[in-house]
């Protein structure tokens, strides 16, 4: 095995655990935005977001950097 060959053999490895990781973490955010949906639909809360970014764009922007923040986080961590 010549060195190029295991330089691509690492290299594929490394991109197919990045995808799993990518996998993983796109399952868990789906798991925790169906559940939070869930919840909402049990709760009987109706909150339209789009009302909301219209009323308080800062703390909408402000709320999607946060919520990013913490995706990265938890992406970071699966990962």
């Amino acid at each position: 095995m010549t060195f190029e060959d295991a330089a691509n053999a690492t290299i594929h490895q490394t991109m197919d655990q990045g995808r799993q990781a990518a996998e993983k973490a796109g399952q868990a955010l789906k798991d925790g935005y169906g559940a939070a949906r869930q919840y909402v639909e049990e709760k009987g809360l109706d909150f339209d977001v789009r009302e909301f970014a219209r009323r308080e764009p800062w703390l909408a922007i402000a709320a999607a950097f946060t919520i990013g923040y913490f995706a990265a986080r938890l992406i970071r961590r699966v990962s």
